[in-house]
């Protein structure tokens, strides 16, 4: 039975790749418009973000487009990712010409018509001519290299012609406002210096550390490889190289790009390999995509080819963001985009890696795993030398290059808060989709450690329910740990320090006279960047709030230090619980029970088990407003409340997606999600043109383009579609997810998948080709028609 199992498992996944590769021209043809020409280093859109979406693949570090007219015959740039910063290094490296005869003339040259396209995993040029058709085909083949097929067919004898240029200018900022000087001129210390045989081709970069922009090691370089001779010509910002054939002829190239000398030693026995049985690498990459396809559109009918797309869509975005390990990132993760200004390299986010986790998961587990330890690499030990009383702590981003205090150079490296508590969660879905009891085992007590550190550190009153803080960290504190704070005065912004200084100057000032760098690492923590929640709102909207009655005070916040056994600060906690860390330390209990039963640990399952009944028991009776219908944050008063409450509900600063939260990770009682539903559900509050907005209609602080007050988030909005399901209202939810797909701009069209989108008219925001806005649109997608199955 075993047998026959496993064989009809194989006919069934065989006859799907074959639907797949059948498909592959016809359904998932140019899903993300992949055409352009740079001529810039860096070629920004609005926000600063790159605005062209290279292919990406395995995790390499280098990317290629497919050319706009002027540039038929190339796979334009590529785009390098200089350690932490994206830019693109040549409008073509390589770019064929054809000639009849031996004669490299313009009355010889054969001019091309060109149909291009992109695939899930491939660039395509089918070129031709008079008497020549050529058919160009780009895979990735390795983490550092891409391999391309030419295939020529002609009639007659020709002239092969290739070429190729570094960029000539160094920055677009939009079409009014260039930086037309050249990078090196810029960058003088990059150095590019070419070196070619009759097979290869190497261009060799200086050292370069100026961050924000470009970092080089000294030894990183571009290769090209062939298998066809050529004979070639170098000059300082580019080369020719020729070859001559007299028939049919195919040959195969490949492009790898490498950080550090050590990846170009370990490189070259991969690039031979791959030379020498070239179809196999490519036949590899073709399968390895209609098994990502395969898997991860199961659910979806192909009564619904939009949602099918989109699903590709997503599986592109974020395999594009893939990065095979380097620098300090000992393992492969995803990034949030590759084209966003401050989110490229391998930089890893924890909010940001359990969502893509758990989308990968369905379709590809091996390097969900991988984004995951990646993750806890980092994890702070008790025998750390900077942090040892954070032990357990998980940094908020951990990137390419170290922060000096850690022995690095990098700019990046962020220590000063964390984030949310859904690593259990996603650690479960990964160990759902792969049964790797080993990998569990090993995982599992950073899990607890995780837990442990929010308890101990970021729980000020001490009853089991955390706070969003901040770290004790030189942007939030003196030497003599007082907090940091400035003072906007006649004269300025004026640096102030202490906790006590501040509830002084706060209860005679407005907040918005104020900066706190630890309430901003506060909101970094939540992963709700100045969410109106912790007190952010700007002057223009404070002050229609007090014409209409309402007290600049609703909106102070309070801090207090969080100190251990000995007296010791160890950070600082907002003088509030949160609604939406609440619901995910509920959730995350109620994972590492499963966890921990899983494991034969049946004390601790049962022990985290009654620890998630508690907090559910207690968001629900403290953190509820019955005349609002809704769930918030409340303040922490002096003493609790007869109720056994920390304080009462911050109804005031507005409803924003903390209040779905409860139903996301199933604490919400029946009653309380019904109201909660009715008010997503409200054309006036979250039910918008694109739904589930970052703060409702009504919040004070709205503004359909603010970050985290306005702006639509599609993991929040996923959460809530969850949230809603969970509780019985499928087709509301079904609803909902349409008109958010129908809505956002070019989501179904060939757009990239945005950061966010505007809700009241669907605009795109934020950063183009985002990680966490795919895998959720994966999972949107996986659950159209079937949203309570």
């Amino acid at each position: 039975m075993a047998f026959r199992y496993v064989f009809v498992l194989l006919v069934i996944v065989c006859m799907t790749y074959g639907e797949a590769e059948a498909n592959d021209k016809l359904s998932f043809k140019n899903l993300v418009d992949r055409v352009a020409s740079p001529y810039y280093m860096q070629d920004f859109e609005q926000g600063g973000h790159q605005r062209f979406s290279p292919l990406f693949d395995l995790g390499a570090w280098h990317g290629h487009m497919l050319p706009s007219a002027e540039n038929i015959g190339s796979f334009t740039g590529p785009a390098i990712i200089t350690e932490e910063y994206l830019n693109f290094i040549a409008p073509y490296f390589e770019k064929l010409s054809v000639y009849k005869g031996d004669n490299i003339h313009r009355a010889n040259k054969v001019k091309l018509t060109m149909n291009a396209y992109s695939l899930p995993g491939a660039l395509v040029q089918e070129l031709s001519g008079e008497g020549v058709t050529i058919t160009l085909t780009l895979r990735f083949v390795s983490n550092r290299s891409s391999l391309v097929k030419t295939k020529i067919t002609t009639t007659q004898p020709l002239t092969l012609y290739f070429e190729g240029k570094l960029v000539p200018h160094l920055r677009a900022i939009d079409a009014k406002a260039q930086d037309a000087r050249s990078p090196l001129v810029v960058y003088p210390q990059l150095n590019p210096q070419w070196q070619a045989t009759d097979t290869s081709l190497t261009l060799r970069f200086g050292k370069v550390r100026a961050f924000g922009s470009l970092l080089t090691s000294g030894s990183s370089q571009l290769q090209l490889h062939k298998t066809l001779p050529v004979e070639s010509r170098l000059h300082t910002t580019g080369y020719a190289s020729q070859a001559y054939i007299t028939t049919n002829r195919t040959f195969y190239t490949t492009y790898s790009y490498m950080l550090n000398e050590a990846e170009v030693n370990r490189e070259q026995a991969v690039i031979r390999a791959i030379l020498k049985d070239p179809e196999h690498y490519l036949n590899q990459s073709k399968k390895r995509w209609q098994n990502y396809i395969a898997h991860a559109t199961q659910t979806i009918t192909d009564k619904a080819p939009k949602y099918k797309k989109l699903a590709v869509k997503s599986i592109e975005t974020l395999i594009g963001n893939w990065r095979s390990k380097a620098g300090a990132v000992g393992f492969d993760t995803v990034s949030p985009a590759v084209t966003g200004r401050w989110f490229s390299g391998n930089q890893t986010w924890p909010w940001d890696s359990y969502k893509h986790a758990y989308a990968l998961a369905t379709f590809n587990p091996g390097l969900a795993k991988q984004n995951l330890n990646a993750v806890f690499e980092h994890q702070i030990t008790a025998d750390d030398l900077l942090r040892p009383w954070d032990a357990g702590f998980i940094p908020d981003l951990v990137a390419y290059n170290k922060s000096p205090e850690r022995g690095g150079d990098g700019t990046n490296w962020n220590e000063r808060n964390t984030k949310p508590s859904l690593a259990a969660w996603a650690v479960w879905q990964v160990f759902e989709h792969t049964n790797d009891s080993q990998w569990l085992e090993m995982i599992y007590p950073k899990l607890v450690a995780y837990r442990h550190w929010w308890l101990t550190h970021r729980d000020h009153n001490n009853n089991g329910v955390p706070e969003y803080g901040a770290t004790v960290d030189k942007a939030h504190n003196t030497a003599q740990g007082e907090l940091l704070f400035k003072v906007k005065t006649a004269a300025g912004w004026q640096t102030k320090s202490g906790l006590e200084q501040y509830q002084t100057i706060l209860k005679n000032l407005q907040a918005s006279k104020l900066q706190v760098p630890a309430q901003t690492a506060a909101s970094w923590e939540s992963g709700r960047d100045d969410a109106a929640v912790f007190g952010f709102i700007n002057a223009a909207q404070l002050e229609q709030y007090i014409q209409n009655g309402g007290k600049a005070s609703d909106w102070h916040v309070g801090f207090a230090e969080n100190k251990d056994v000995s007296g010791a600060l160890v950070g600082y906690s907002l003088l509030q619980e949160s609604v939406d860390q609440a619901s995910y330390m509920a959730a995350d209990n109620r994972y590492l029970s499963k966890i921990a039963k899983q494991l034969n640990y049946p004390r601790q399952a049962s022990y985290f088990l009654k620890q998630a009944t508690t907090l559910r028991d207690y968001i629900n009776t403290c953190m509820f407003d019955e005349e609002s219908g809704y769930y918030y944050d409340i303040n922490i008063a002096g003493t609790p409340l007869d109720n056994g409450c920390a304080g009462k509900p911050l109804v005031k600063r507005g409803k924003g997606p903390e209040g779905w939260a409860p139903l996301f990770n199933k604490v919400a009682s029946i009653e309380q999600a019904k109201q909660v539903v009715d008010v997503m559900l409200d054309e006036h509050q979250f039910n918008t043109k694109v739904p589930l907005g970052s703060a409702a209609l009504t919040n004070p602080a709205f503004g359909a383009d603010i970050y985290w007050r306005g702006r639509v988030w599609l993991d929040q909005a996923y959460f809530g579609l969850v949230g809603m399901s969970n509780y019985g209202y499928c087709e509301k939810a079904q609803q909902l997810s349409e008109k958010l797909l129908a809505n956002a701009d070019g989501l179904l069209s060939s757009a990239p998948i945005r950061e966010n989108y505007n809700p009241l008219t669907g605009e795109q925001q934020g950063a183009p080709n985002f990680s966490w806005s795919a895998a959720h649109l994966l999972l949107i997608a996986q659950k159209q028609g079937h949203w309570c199955q």
